[in-house]
């Protein structure tokens, strides 16, 4: 296989990310961006909940990033993912059409 192909497929990513009170799902996604993974591609717009840009699967449920509190899960993870429905271009951000 090719690398590029190897590129494509899916996988998941494990980061630790100190949770602080308060801290939004789109909080943690812009600290791995800054601090550990610069490549890591999502989407948001207004930072109010209005526009929808941010959705995501949040510990499998979907939720926007932007207004959900970063709560780990039972198991001590916050799993993200992207939305079900559509084609994902890279990592959280679907097409739009």
């Amino acid at each position: 296989m090719e690398r590029l192909e190897e590129e494509r497929l899916p996988r998941t990513d494990n980061f630790e990310i100190p949770l602080q009170k308060g801290m939004t799902v789109l909080e943690v996604l812009e600290t791995i961006y800054r601090e550990r993974d610069p490549t890591i591609a999502y989407r948001f717009s207004c930072r109010t909940g209005l526009c929808g840009t941010c959705g995501i699967m949040i510990n499998h449920k979907s939720g926007l990033s932007c207004l959900k509190a970063a709560e780990a899960y039972s198991d001590g993870y916050l799993h993200l993912s992207p939305l079900p429905k559509g084609i994902t271009v890279r990592d959280f951000v679907k097409e739009v059409k």
